[in-house]
């Protein structure tokens, strides 16, 4: 997975924090994936904490959102928002493979 990130306002000791938690996120993501996907990150600084996280998956947009005055947690917690879509996506997908064909009268 290709990683893309943005930091608004962070500093350097948080940016590295935020890139090593977005890689170990990014690998728990990629998993989920059947080919590699471009990820984006925005993170906005302090006070508070705003996260972002965007792909695109064969024309499917997927965006998770989270903020706080933890940047872990922040980052966390959009992360799993978008693997719960990620994999909602995959089973609407598989139950459409799964229906049987209809019969011609």
């Amino acid at each position: 997975m290709q990683l893309t990130t943005t930091f608004r306002g962070l500093n350097r000791s948080e940016s590295a924090s935020a890139t090593s938690s977005l890689e170990k996120n990014s690998d728990r993501l990629d998993r989920l994936l059947e080919r590699p996907v471009p990820l984006r990150a925005v993170i906005e600084g302090p006070p508070e904490y705003s996260v972002t996280l965007s792909m695109s998956i064969e024309g499917d947009d997927l965006v998770a959102q989270s903020s706080g005055h933890d940047l872990s947690v922040a980052i966390n917690t959009a992360s799993d928002r978008i693997r719960n879509q990620l994999l909602r996506m995959r089973q609407r997908r598989q139950a459409n493979r799964q229906r049987p064909a209809p019969q011609p009268s």
